[in-house]
């Protein structure tokens, strides 16, 4: 594709892009470097283990305004032990640490960069993370401090100073069962020099289609035997025995006669492919219908191809301002298969070619499987920008953005075979009922299409600043004005009805924090209860076509020793359903494996899905409690950080995704799955619905651990990263705020003392020393006290811990387990998940769902580590070589009944048709460059950075 060959283009462009001359003199803070260390042979200029740590205001350089310090700190060189090629695939690997369970969304964290706010994750997504100098990860009420609301966790990448390469990384993934193979291409150029940045990216990538065939996937006939070759039945009976899985009357009593038994299927022989056949050709295999082409042409996963570009440009804009902007175009489509066109008629006992006494009904696939495929193109392009100021001692910041986005999915319906009909009911003699069909006597059906267009714009202006001060500190605000606007059109045609919906939503927000530091340990203010503040904070956002919501908040925040730290928080919450939810166009997708649990079978339906016009908005609240420990001294080699959270949800007129089928779903939505007269499940609307009440509670503890281990290399010393500031940390600078810095920008974010809360927290404080290498664990555990729901006032109440409608897994621990030395890099993601029960119409119905146990595990070498290596190949420098392997073990969930039988529609295959894969990758970063001396010579030392400006 065009975009495609742009990309490769431009990566060839890059590549060879010169370094920029040095910018304009950079700023700097009051601060306290520490001493640069000589680089190892071979190694990579971004990738030394002794970084400079410049301290601002008795914080790390970029530090979050606030008090409340992360709860998980990364340096480099733990950074490094994830194997990671950018910020997304480092948050990936980070995902126990990044989970919250007070989100309302999709749980995305806020990104930060340098404590400020961003454009967007777009403009820091493809950042290689050779570039971040620190990696901190802080609570949910961090993200008050910033306007955002206090349900997602807050991320805080601190960049270095300097930094500018070119990486380029392809891929081949493939699952070790076959039949499908997955390449990807990208090349990213990011250049940092102290506030101004600038990054480009471009990616491709390809996946093929895995089928049915590809994998053991068996498929019983669901009321209409149908097959390539074909199968004749009786004429339907009424009603059907459903009971005994009787749907047709018996063939013909002369064939009864010459089985020996009613027969009511049977195939079609190959005897009458060619000409007339006889009854005995009929009776060879009479009672069995041929089911070999149920599987042909469905894909389990489709194929598809995707490619994207983004942008990003930061400036300092005056003295005491910064501003970027951001901009990403993304193009994808695929390509799914649902199978083979059906084609059922009726052949009259006077048909030459039928050897019956009797009208019989013929089903059989037409070999057109484009005429069921269905095809997806989706195109979104954004436009973001972010700048970031003071006025006097009060921060501001500002935020908008456009994105345009378009989804336009063709479905086929199949073929109309009138033509064909007609031909066998009227005994064209020309015209062999079971054999070819000629393509003349069959049409594509008109498919069905679905088409959206959404425009979304929005704005947001916050100001942070000290209302006054009190004896434990300053009582900081956060105030945020916003606007949005959004327009999501529609239109859908189903078998010719076309339907058009279109919505349009404007809403204006208003929220305010305000942050009251109590005691203070060290300012001497009520020692004895140590660092103790409270929160408050409210929202009133207004939208036109859901009126006013209104979210209040309150929290407290108490250290009573350094170590350890509490924090509590209740938040009130009112919450609309989003366009897409109200507005998706309808979706109607035929032959999908369901279960029904009514009859304990599973049938291929139809169905349906896109928005729901009649949702209601929600109310939540939601309480928390957490406590975080650093039980070992900060001096210690072992940083250890334990946390735990238990978290208290209730929702009234919650928007669920439509569940499984079980007797309380279709008690309360009747409306909503559709049967024939027999009692087939034949249609499911699965558009999402409002539940009346859920609830929620759970708890969420572990740990993370990090040690570094073998010998240092001699006379360099090691330092403090993280947690807190090194030791003999600098001041304050003179405008009282946390002060400017290359990188850190000028003047800082929405700045100091944010509405957030203060203390504790802590992380990973000490980073490996030269020559050592780096182990990492962490160990979290999720455990599910609660989890009700009543669908509907006066129905009984739903529990999903014990075979409830929606039931899943009470425990999960997930696992990590990271080694980095000397370039050379294992990492190890490991969960577990609690096998659960899922509640039938009856006891004999129940399916019961398997623990399950799955393991990734992560290669990599960085093959600059190697001199010798680096002196026969020096095009190998900045190359990593990376081998990934998903679900090593290749386990899936058993989902079978009482008698230990799995339906058709819960086979591992349908449930994980991918299962283990692995990828291998090659990736070059390429940046200024270091000769490699000869064996046995010292490297040449770092080159010393200038000194620190005078501040202003």
């Amino acid at each position: 594709m065009t975009l495609s060959l742009l990309i490769l283009g431009l990566s060839a462009v890059l590549d060879g892009a010169p370094e920029a001359a040095p910018g304009q003199q950079e700023p700097a803070a009051q601060a306290q470097r520490a001493p640069q260390q000589a680089a190892p042979a071979g190694a990579d200029p971004y990738a030394a283990e002794v970084e400079a740590v410049e301290v601002v205001a008795g914080k790390p350089r970029g530090s979050v305004e606030g008090d409340i310090k992360p709860e998980l700190t990364l340096n480099p060189a733990q950074i490094r032990a994830y194997g990671a090629g950018s910020i997304s695939e480092l948050m990936a690997f980070l995902e126990p640490q990044l989970r919250t369970s007070q989100s309302r969304g999709d749980g995305q964290p806020v990104m930060l960069v340098n404590g400020r706010r961003i454009s967007g994750f777009q403009e820091i997504r493809d950042i290689p993370p050779e570039a971040i100098e620190r990696f901190e990860i802080l609570p949910e009420e961090v993200s008050l401090t910033y306007g955002y609301r206090a349900d997602q966790r807050v991320v805080n990448i601190v960049l270095r100073r300097r930094f500018r390469a070119l990486t380029t990384e392809g891929g081949v993934k493939v699952p070790t069962a076959g039949d499908r193979t997955s390449t990807d291409l990208q090349s990213t150029f990011f250049r940092v020099q102290g506030d101004n940045r600038w990054l480009f990216n471009g990616k491709v990538s390809h996946d093929t289609a895995l089928f049915e065939t590809d994998r053991n996937i068996v498929r019983t006939p669901s009321g209409q035997p149908y097959d390539l070759t074909g199968n004749v039945t009786g004429l339907a009976l009424q009603p059907p025995d459903v009971a005994n899985g009787v749907y047709f009357q018996p063939i013909d009593p002369n064939l009864t006669a010459l089985v020996g038994s009613p027969v009511t299927v049977t195939p079609v022989p190959t005897a009458a492919l060619g000409g007339p056949a006889t009854l005995a050709d009929f009776a060879t295999n009479a009672g069995t219908a041929a089911t070999d082409d149920l599987t042909a042409w469905r894909s389990l996963a489709p194929r598809g191809t995707s490619a994207s570009l983004t942008g990003a440009l930061t400036r300092p804009v005056g003295k005491s301002s910064m501003a970027t902007l951001s901009g990403s175009f993304e193009d994808s489509t695929s390509y799914s298969y649902l199978g083979l066109p059906g084609v059922r008629l009726e052949v009259p006992e006077t048909n030459p070619y039928s050897p019956f006494s009797q009208d019989v009904l013929l089903y059989r696939y037409a070999d057109d499987y484009v005429s069921m495929a269905r095809k997806t193109d989706t195109q979104k392009a954004t436009v973001s920008a972010a700048a970031n100021g003071r006025i006097k001692d009060w921060r501001w910041s500002a935020t908008g953005g456009y994105v345009y986005s378009t989804s336009d999915t063709t479905t086929g319906r199949g073929l109309d075979a009138a033509a064909f009909a007609a031909g066998v009911a009227a005994g064209d003699p020309a015209l062999n009922p079971f054999g070819n069909i000629p393509s003349n006597l069959l049409a594509r059906v008109s498919p069905d299409t679905a088409k959206s267009t959404s425009n979304t714009a929005n704005a947001e202006v916050v100001f942070v600043g000290n209302l006054l001060q009190a004896p434990a500190g300053g009582v900081s605000t956060t105030f945020k004005v916003g606007a949005d606007t959004q327009t999501l059109d529609s239109r859908s045609v189903r078998r010719g009805v076309v339907t058009d919906r279109d919505i349009s939503r404007t809403s204006g927000n208003l929220q305010a924090s305000l942050n009251v530091p109590i005691s203070d340990r060290d300012k001497g203010v009520l020692p004895a209860l140590g660092d103790l503040s409270v929160n408050f904070n409210g929202e009133y956002e207004r939208l036109s076509d859901f009126g006013g919501l209104i979210t209040l908040g309150a929290g407290a925040n108490w250290s009573p020793i350094s170590p350890l730290s509490f924090l509590v928080s209740y938040t009130s919450e009112d919450g609309a359903p989003t366009p897409s939810q109200l507005n998706d166009p309808i979706l109607s997708t035929p032959n999908v494996s369901i279960y029904d649990f009514k009859t304990g079978q599973s049938v291929l339906a139809t169905r349906i899905e896109g928005g729901n016009p009649n949702l209601v908005s929600d109310s939540r609240q939601v309480m928390k409690l957490s406590v975080n420990i650093r039980p070992l001294p900060k001096d210690a080699k072992t940083n250890l950080q334990i946390s735990a959270n238990y978290t208290a949800t209730r929702i009234d007129d919650s928007i669920n995704s439509f569940p499984a089928i079980t007797a309380d779903i279709e008690h309360a939505f009747p409306d909503r799955i559709i049967r024939d007269a027999s009692g087939r499940l034949i249609s499911v609307d699965s558009r999402p619905v409002n539940y009346a009440k859920s609830e929620q509670e759970q708890i969420r503890w572990g740990f993370n651990l990090s040690r570094p281990f073998g010998k240092p290399r001699p006379g360099v010393p090691g330092f403090q990263f993280g947690g807190g500031p090194p030791p003999g940390g600098g001041g304050r600078g003179p405008d009282g705020g946390s002060g400017g810095g290359p990188g850190g920008g000028p003047g800082g974010g929405p700045g100091a003392g944010g509405g957030g809360f203060r203390g504790g927290g802590g992380g990973f404080r000490g980073g490996p020393r030269p020559g050592q290498g780096q182990v990492q664990v962490s160990l979290y555990h999720t455990w599910k006290l609660k989890d009700e729901v009543t669908i509907r006032d006066g129905l009984p109440v739903i529990d999903r811990l014990d075979g409830g409608s929606g039931a899943g897994p009470e425990h999960e621990v997930q696992l990590q387990v990271g080694v980095f030395k000397g370039g050379m890099g294992a990492f190890l993601n490991g969960s577990w998940r609690s096998g659960y029960r899922l509640n039938g119409a009856t006891a004999q119905q129940d399916l019961f769902f398997s623990d399950q146990s799955t393991f990734s595990l992560n290669l990599f070498a960085d093959l600059s580590s190697r001199p010798d290596l680096l002196r026969a190949h020096p095009w190998l420098r900045g190359s990593r070589a990376q081998l990934q392997a998903q679900n090593l073990f290749d386990t899936r969930q058993d989902v079978h009944d009482r008698l230990g039988l799995t339906p058709q529609a819960y086979q591992p295959d349908f449930r994980d048709p991918i299962g283990r894969t692995v990828r291998i990758s090659f990736r070059k970063l390429i940046g200024p460059s270091r000769p490699v001396p000869p064996p046995g010579q010292r490297p040449p030392a770092a080159p010393t950075p200038p000194p620190a400006q005078p501040p202003r």
